[in-house]
């Protein structure tokens, strides 16, 4: 088996251009529903989302979708409308690095590469086992209310840009939607996917596989030295956006890459160039602290791993950076009201309870 490395940024909160909230109202207008409603409460206006390098915090974005998954009703392709609506050219610098990659293996490395350049929520993960390629879009991290919506969105987006790579498109051999989809929105992404997607109960994600054979053929617009200048431009724009844009989305990403050290604000602090006194400044003016962040951060992904049922308790404490298992359950009952035993149990009988499609 092979895998490719982990994104660049494991946690969806970075900011991103606001572009992706643009491609939200485009794709609402098509379906009747106004620029108004999608941006009400976002603070932003129609004229902004055309800002060149405007960049908007996840917040923002997800609010904009909360407001179209309300206002366009009951549209069991919703997901898959929204997520037809990228192309290529919506990812901009991007974008052309994706089209100028010789193969579609270069395009996923370039992918997770530059994964902040994206407009991607879904935790992305892609691997090669045997002929088979097997792409993964975790939601277990994503909000509640709108996972189903973004994981499925990702991978229509996904689908539309290969779409765009390859001529004729890349079909999937194989797509699954954990966590139950209705017989009618099966329907309506297996016209569009051309397989038959399944849904089964359990899992929070989707699984899209396609044949390796596609992996090394050359594309049609590859070129080695437009992606070497256009990875170029990829890796300044990035280093860019990781020094800009909330602190507090800037915290929570050196945060999760740095939680078996315990994550210590000193760290955080020099990884990001600025001093402890400097960074608690910047943060209570963004109405929030390092304590509020860590917390939050080990609560999600504590949730998440206690979730599967593979880790004991003693072994998410020592990934989340305590000193103890003692120390964990202390903390996790603290901030969540709950045991971690008695949240993974729940978790694992709500899974097991949720009604299939």
């Amino acid at each position: 088996m092979t895998s490719w490395d982990r994104p660049a940024v494991a946690h969806w909160d970075f900011p991103r251009s606001a572009t992706g909230i643009g491609v939200l109202v485009e794709a609402g207008g098509t379906l009747g529903v106004e620029a108004g409603t999608i941006l009400r409460g976002v603070g932003l206006s129609p004229a902004e989302l055309a800002t060149p390098d405007l960049l908007v915090a996840p917040a923002q974005e997800l609010a904009a979708i909360r407001n179209l998954c309300a206002a366009a009703g009951d549209r069991p392709a919703l997901a898959a409308e929204v997520g037809a609506a990228y192309r290529l050219t919506t990812f901009g610098i991007l974008g052309y690095a994706l089209l100028s990659s010789p193969t579609l293996r270069d395009v996923i490395a370039m992918t997770l590469r530059f994964i902040d350049l994206s407009y991607i929520f879904s935790a992305l993960g892609v691997e090669a086992t045997g002929d088979r390629i097997v792409v993964r879009l975790g939601g277990a991290a994503l909000p509640e209310d709108v996972r189903e919506f973004l994981v499925d969105r990702d991978l229509f987006a996904i689908d539309s840009v290969l779409r765009d790579l390859v001529p004729g498109g890349l079909p999937f051999t194989e797509v699954t939607f954990a966590g139950g989809r209705t017989d009618e929105t099966l329907a309506a992404y297996g016209e569009r996917l051309g397989t038959v997607p399944s849904s089964p109960v359990r899992g929070d994600g989707v699984t899209a596989v396609f044949d390796a054979v596609h992996l090394d053929r050359p594309l049609p617009q590859g070129s080695a030295g437009a992606v070497a200048m256009a990875e170029a431009l990829c890796r300044d724009l990035a280093a860019a956006r990781r020094t800009r844009g909330p602190v507090s989305s800037r915290v929570r990403v050196e945060i999760t890459g740095s939680l078996s050290q315990g994550a210590p604000m000193p760290s955080v602090a020099a990884a990001l160039g600025v001093s402890p006194r400097t960074l608690r400044r910047r943060l209570a003016d963004e109405g929030t602290s390092y304590q509020r962040l860590l917390d939050d951060v080990r609560v999600e992904l504590a949730e998440r791993m206690l979730a599967t049922g593979l880790l004991s308790v003693e072994d998410v404490a020592i990934r989340l950076g305590y000193a103890e298992a003692s120390s964990f359950i202390h903390a996790f009952r603290r901030l969540t009201g709950t045991t971690p035993h008695q949240a993974s149990v729940a978790s694992r009988t709500r899974t097991s309870a949720a009604p299939r499609a």
